[in-house]
């Protein structure tokens, strides 16, 4: 036992002096730059030559990774803090300490709105569809708009198949929940046509850890979709898709077992087409139209009871339910052109209308006794209904110009334009009380109705040096805006006790981010190092203007600076030393007062030794020895100014699997996570705790 706490309590600095001693990769396999491709600059490109910080969570990791929700996927990603939201169910992404409502999700390229919602998107697809994910780190506004302050996190699904049938069986079982993940794909493709349609399901009970069982923890998930696809020519490809996704979800807190949220059901279906045009002449490479629809429904009831005994007993029984439904649809058309043989310019055009649907409920029983000899009991019953939209539209251009002595220059502009409009905004309540004993009824304030409106430029430009092959070097300077959704604007949000009104005057929130950055993969080593630093300016803030009452404002804003480091180097008889780490400091301003406790951890990073051995043709053997690590996480808060926090932690874990048959087309993973059942939580406050000691086991079969 003394071994063990000594290993504990040394991991981290023995981890990351034997990482950087071996200068080592994050990946299953040695990073192949011929095969990654990555779409981030919105036309695909080998890695090597992306203008930006992007990670890329291939195929092969997300088939050998037992995880059952894409949050699980992303959490070794340098740059990003996976977000539980008080449920393992509920995936919320913060990338370089932005909030999760300042991170892009996008599906395929197309957002998940999400315009009723003080936490951001939430990650609404199931991994079985995923062929990869790319994270696009710092603003990407002039790329993909809004929201894409932080970053982006752009979740492109699986489609059609290189047989003519093809298919794909996959279920795992993780131990911290008791619960099962299962899919099945069947694809395939011939003489132009491809189709794919998958299934899947997951149940996942209450999280064990090293606390006991997270009360309010389980979640299930349904989902399924289908691709289809002819190439009508070698020039000329049209397609179309349908997805799917159904989750039922429990979410609570350590400090407030009474409290819980149950979001039953939050669903999500999408149609979407495409058709796409190559080749068409030496000067127009490729033109692409692409239309869908989504539809958003998440149905939810937040329970609070709270109870004070100073300076009078006060006991609060308070549901707050919620039915909001978000309609999309939207369209993009985007060319390509050659200009001459050093440019290439990308021009489009995109719209976007989300529409927002929502009716909430509160019910609250409050009982005071301001004497020991008199009681005073208040049912009130408040109904709310809002109907609007958020009309977006946007025009693009980059263009990559390559110069004398090995230098490439990108360059872009996005103008969007965003209309918001709220026709429907009533409030009713009644309330009885027993002293006096009269019901009063009526109309109450639900906020606003209106119309506004916003147009905001942004630039992006970036410098490229690749005299050195295999070698990237890269200098940039990026800006990021998000513009007010409509519960910012028009809607009053009562949840967990508390009120905060909407504001039609706030501005779009904006941020300037300056990087310079490298990248190398030769001779089997694997260097990806950015540096970075950002200002944001006019974030949207909820501030305190009353007892329990709040009032959105432009008011707040941060400087935030880092450096992600990803490395490694591939040793004799497959084995690969690894670490992926980010050091990041961020300052956050209200205008009432400067704070570095801003609920980001300076440190974080996951480092280890990988190993693949070919056995013979049709048998590998794979492996990991790991640590993962974050450092102590401070949040001030409040107008009093409360210091959330969580310490510092370290987890030991290993993974050991096989893949074989002819093709290698079975695989059976598995895997001991936090082997010394370390408690710690991620983030700040009273956010559940992660997964004490547990194993995991996947196991695939293509066909």
């Amino acid at each position: 036992m003394i071994l063990l706490r000594s290993l504990r309590r040394h991991a981290l600095p023995l981890g990351l002096a034997g990482a950087l001693f071996w200068s080592a990769p994050a990946h299953a396999e040695p990073l192949q730059t011929d095969t990654v491709k990555v779409s981030a600059s919105r036309v695909e490109k080998e890695l090597l030559d992306v203008p930006m910080a992007v990670s890329v969570v291939t195929e092969e990791q997300i088939k050998l990774s037992p995880a059952a929700t894409v949050g699980g996927i992303l959490q070794d990603v340098p740059g990003v803090q996976v977000v539980n939201s008080g449920a393992q169910g509920l995936k919320r992404i913060s990338i370089r300490g932005e909030s999760p409502n300042r991170v892009l999700i996008l599906i395929d390229g197309q957002k998940i709105a999400e315009n009723k919602s003080m936490d951001g998107s939430a990650l609404l697809v199931d991994p079985a569809m995923i062929e990869r994910i790319e994270v696009i780190k710092g603003p990407a506004s002039v790329l993909y708009g809004s929201e894409a302050m932080g970053g982006v996190v752009n979740i492109i699904t699986k489609k059609g198949g290189t047989k003519p049938i093809q298919g794909q069986i996959t279920t795992s079982y993780n131990g911290s929940t008791r619960g099962f993940d299962e899919s099945l794909s069947l694809y395939g493709g011939y003489e132009g046509l491809k189709y794919r349609v998958t299934g899947a399901n997951t149940y996942q009970h209450n999280l064990s850890t090293p606390d006991g069982e997270a009360q309010h923890s389980r979640f299930k998930q349904q989902s399924g979709s289908a691709f289809l696809s002819y190439d009508f020519s070698p020039h000329f490809t049209a397609g179309g898709l349908y997805e799917q996704f159904y989750s039922e979800i429990l979410a609570g807190d350590t400090s407030s077992p009474k409290f819980f949220v149950d979001i039953s059901p939050w669903e999500r279906k999408k149609a979407a087409v495409f058709a796409e045009i190559k080749d068409m002449t030496s000067f127009l490479p490729r033109l692409r139209l692409d239309a869908f629809w989504q539809h958003n429904r998440k149905k939810m009831l937040n329970h609070v009871e709270q109870k004070t005994q100073v300076p009078i007993s006060v006991s609060v029984l308070s549901d707050n339910y919620a039915d909001n439904k978000n309609e999309q649809w939207g369209a993009s058309l985007q060319s390509d052109w050659a200009i001459g043989e050093n440019n290439y310019l990308i021009t489009g055009y995109e719209f976007n209308r989300d529409g927002l649907d929502a009716k909430s409920d509160s019910i609250s029983d409050t009982t005071r006794k301001p004497t020991p000899f008199m009681t005073v009991k208040t049912l009130t019953d408040s109904h709310y209904k809002y109907k609007g939209y958020m009309d977006t539209h946007a025009l693009y251009a980059l263009m990559e110009s390559k110069l004398p002595w090995d230098f490439t220059l990108s360059y872009g502009v996005r103008q969007t334009w965003v209309s918001s409009h709220m026709g429907t905004a009533e409030g009713w309540q009644h309330k009885i009380s027993s002293t006096p004993p009269s019901p009063t009824s009526g109309s109450i304030d639900a906020g606003a109705t209106g119309n506004t409106w916003e147009s905001n430029p942004v630039f992006n430009v970036s410098l490229m040096w690749q005299g050195i092959q295999d070698l990237t070097l890269r200098a940039g300077f990026s800006q990021g805006f998000r513009a007010p959704n409509l519960q910012e604007k028009y809607v009053i949000s009562n949840m967990g006790g508390s009120t905060t009104y909407p504001n039609q005057d706030l501005k779009p929130e904006k941020s300037n981010t300056w990087e310079l950055g490298a990248r190398y993969y030769a001779h089997g080593l694997s260097l990806d190092v950015t540096g970075f630093y950002t200002v944001a300016d006019d974030y949207i803030t909820s501030m305190q203007i009353g007892t329990n009452q709040a009032h959105y404002q432009n008011v707040s804003k941060a400087k935030t600076h880092g450096v992600e480091f990803s490395a490694g180097y591939d040793l004799p008889f497959g084995f690969t030393p690894y670490i992926d780490v980010t050091w990041m400091k961020r300052e956050f301003n209200n205008d009432k007062y400067k704070t570095w406790k801003t609920g980001t951890p300076e440190w974080t990073g996951r480092t280890g030794v990988r190993a693949l051995y070919p056995v013979n043709d049709s048998l590998d053997i794979i492996g990991d020895v790991y640590i993962r690590f974050a450092s102590k996480t401070e949040q001030e808060s409040g107008a009093d100014r409360i210091i959330y926090s969580n310490d510092a932690w370290t987890t030991a874990n290993a993974m050991l699997g096989v893949k074989f048959g002819s093709e290698k087309q079975y695989a059976v993973v598995g895997e001991v996570l936090n082997i010394f059942n370390e408690k710690y939580a991620i983030g700040t406050g009273t956010a559940i705790y992660e997964p004490g000691v547990h194993a995991n086991i996947k196991v695939s079969v293509e066909f």
